[in-house]
């Protein structure tokens, strides 16, 4: 099998085909803001004085403020992990992402544990960094290995700086907290980074279904610079070449969502050509899906 009918196989893990039978809108005040599997409906069911449920969608209709839908909600989720009747919140984080109206920096209808953003299928943003060197005449991309403690994805490469933007955060204040925590980069480096897009993707696993953003920067690092973790969520890290990092991004050694990071980067910098990729448009749209709602 070519690299790039890899390459297509692995970003297809970014595209799942929703079968909208499996699931119910979640509605706050006529909008649409996710879309809840079937699996977890029937939480909704037993709370009537909190939600609406009909066979057409689950309605949070019972509060009329973001910081009563935020406490409202909060409340029913600890509920639920207290029983440990969903498994996805043994993860529980202890922060929230924000749910918007009508996109990124739009209204905020309520603030959601990041741990339960897959129950209701809400959309949720998130910022990547690929940190790269030129040495010795060649392109060389730094790479993160994540700490076998990690919930999901242990053990697994990762992006050199990566993190969901939680709430209050702004995307390059996130980039800035995360590059100090995961690769100690100060900021003076981080001042050269530049934003250079972003993927788009629906993922459905095991943790639920995540319509998610991610914000993508490019950093050229210095030679000597050398990354160190420092909140213990990274093993290490390794400085790899294109030909090692094309081979390892298109196995489940790479966490899903970071390897399309990297795919794109390689595209955009030309380290991967049309000519030698059948598959080269293809990659490009899975890796810009638009979002089931």
């Amino acid at each position: 099998m070519s690299w790039s009918e890899r390459a297509l196989s692995y970003v297809k893990k970014l595209s799942t085909v929703i079968n909208h039978n499996h699931y119910l809108p979640f509605i706050i005040d006529g909008n649409k803001c996710g879309l809840i599997h079937r699996q977890y409906v029937q939480h909704f069911r037993e709370k009537p004085e909190l939600f609406d449920v009909s066979d057409e969608s689950v309605q949070f209709s019972r509060a009329s403020s973001k910081d009563c839908r935020s406490d409202t909600f909060n409340c029913f989720l600890v509920n639920l992990r207290d029983e440990e009747t969903v498994s996805v919140l043994k993860g529980w984080r202890n922060e929230t992402y924000s749910v918007f109206k009508d996109g990124f920096r739009s209204e905020i209808l309520f603030d959601i544990e990041r741990a339960a953003v897959g129950i209701i299928g809400c959309k949720s943003y998130g910022v990547h960094m690929n940190g790269y060197v030129h040495k010795d005449g060649q392109l060389m991309m730094w790479v993160g290995k994540r700490a076998p403690n990690k919930a999901k994805y242990p053990g697994c490469y990762d992006n050199i700086v990566a993190g969901g933007i939680s709430t209050g955060y702004g995307v390059w204040d996130t980039l800035l907290k995360e590059a100090e925590e995961e690769a100690s980069i100060p900021a003076e480096i981080m001042s050269a980074a530049k934003p250079v897009g972003a993927i788009s993707y629906t993922i459905v696993n095991d943790y639920g279904t995540s319509p998610e953003v991610e914000f993508v920067y490019d950093l050229e690092l210095p030679l000597d610079f050398v990354p160190k973790n420092a909140d213990g969520e990274v093993a290490g890290f390794e400085l790899m070449t294109v030909d090692q990092l094309k081979e390892v991004v298109v196995t489940d050694k790479f966490k899903t969502n970071c390897a399309g990071v990297v795919i794109d980067f390689l595209i955009r910098h030309g380290l991967v050509e049309p000519d030698g990729a059948p598959q080269y448009v293809e990659i490009l749209n899975l890796l810009h899906t638009s979002h089931p709602f």
